[in-house]
């Protein structure tokens, strides 16, 4: 048993050692070039396929950071709703907010499957709202408008982010707050900025009701859906025009510490805390189409991975045949010498390996540099109208770029093998006779 290791030890140090030496000295300058080229492109593949991996998750974590800033994570509202933006009063509840406000990281059980499950976090944050339709009307320009009606209980911070100038809504707990945040987009619309007046025009009891506001703030998102539609205002303000008593609102907004917990939350808060009436739905389950639209940006990465590493892999069997071409007959020497097939096979293995690896070192290297060069130096612009952000984001994991690593490895090598069956039918007497 010991012979039979040692033979064995002696065959794969023997091919390693070749195939350092033939790394080392190349016979001949167009195998040298030929090496270079596969460095570069397996290089090349990986640079693109860690960028692709890394701007799709950093578009996908801004846009959806944003979203969830505008509305957060979970809406609670009244059971009768069929449709956004459709304002049917739900009664506030403290003593439902301050449970909801409770719930922290859950360890449960799924009654369907019976797998244990565990969120990431609890909530976070609670927040009431109101929506109301109005017409923003100045200089005889008119523009459809809806008003989220906001409190004291809304997340300052989240606010603040969109924020690009002024303050917030300052409110006050007796009389009703007669300032107004709009978009940068409306703001070029109506051709008002920061302190101007705005006449505001509400439907109530088939009357129009003018009121008038001042422009305390000026919000950008980048997501021009939500810009060109929404203005903050004071709640009391849309209860006032709605006819509701101070108690009543649209829903609340449910933050999340971790968005992955959203649908169990949703679940749990729904079969667990909530009264007859109420219902709760993750904020993808109810305004899915750009949700969905992230989502095919997956199936793009995986089209380009796939793509990068067809190209790996041709360009590896490539150079392992011009390397048996280039080496025919240091094979023909240690095929009459008592090498076996696959003894040889793996000389050529792990030459294509090693160049392998340094274009996988080289690729990481370059694809580190240019991520760090565009997440601090934001180098690349976008057509915000397009696509929703004014520079292309960047976020990288470290065990995403290792699985793609290891995925290029396992899949280019196993390709490898292939080519390399050539040498089992070269015959050493056929490649000697005419040396």
């Amino acid at each position: 048993m010991y012979d039979i290791y040692a033979y064995l030890r002696h065959q794969m140090n023997s091919s390693l050692f070749i195939a350092k030496r033939l790394i080392d000295k190349s016979s001949t300058r167009f195998t040298k070039v030929i090496i270079k080229i596969a460095v570069a492109t397996i290089a090349l593949g990986l640079v693109v396929m860690i960028c692709a991996n890394s701007v799709i998750n950093g578009f996908q974590n801004e846009i959806r950071n944003k979203i969830f800033g505008f509305w957060g994570h979970i809406h609670i509202n009244d059971s009768k709703i069929t449709r956004n933006y459709e304002t049917i009063p739900i009664d506030t509840d403290s003593r439902l907010v301050d449970s909801i406000m409770n719930i922290g990281q859950l360890s449960l059980v799924d009654n369907l499957t019976g797998k244990e499950l565990e969120t990431n976090g609890g909530v976070r944050h609670v927040q009431s709202y109101a929506f109301c339709p109005g017409i923003l009307n100045r200089a005889k320009v008119f523009e459809a408008i809806f008003m989220k009606g906001i409190s004291t209980d809304a997340d300052e911070d989240a606010l603040r982010s969109f924020l690009k100038e002024g303050e917030l809504i300052t409110f006050n707990d007796s009389t009703q707050s007669r300032e107004l945040i709009i978009s940068e987009i409306t703001a070029k619309r109506m051709e008002v900025k920061l302190g101007d007046k705005l006449i505001i025009n509400f439907v109530k009891d088939r009357k129009v009701l003018k009121k008038s506001f001042s422009i305390n703030g000026i919000y950008k998102t980048g997501l021009e859906e939500y810009d060109q539609k929404f203005a903050f205002c004071d709640q009391k303000v849309v209860q006032e025009v709605l006819g509701w008593d101070s108690n009543q609102i649209t829903g609340y907004e449910v933050f999340l510490d971790d968005i992955q917990d959203a649908g169990i939350l949703s679940d749990i808060i729904y079969e667990e805390y909530l009264p007859t009436g109420l219902f709760s739905e993750t904020i993808q389950e109810k305004r899915p189409n750009i949700f969905e639209w992230l989502d095919l940006l997956n199936i793009n990465e995986r089209i380009i991975i796939m793509l990068m590493i067809i190209v790996s892999m041709i360009n590896m069997i490539t150079v392992i045949l011009i390397f048996i071409l280039d080496r025919s007959h240091m094979i023909g020497v240690l095929k009459s010498v008592g090498y076996e097939d696959w003894t040889v096979r793996k000389i050529f293995l792990f030459q294509s390996i090693w160049i392998l690896l340094r274009g996988m070192m080289w690729g990481n290297i370059v694809a580190l540099i240019l991520l760090f060069i565009q997440k601090y130096g934001e180098i690349i612009k976008l057509d915000e109208a397009s696509y929703y952000l004014s520079v292309a984001p960047v976020s990288f994991s470290l065990m995403q770029i290792l699985l793609i690593n290891l995925i290029t490895i396992i899949v280019t090598s196993l390709a490898m093998i292939i080519p390399t069956y050539i040498v089992t039918k070269i015959k050493p007497i056929k490649v000697l006779e005419f040396t």
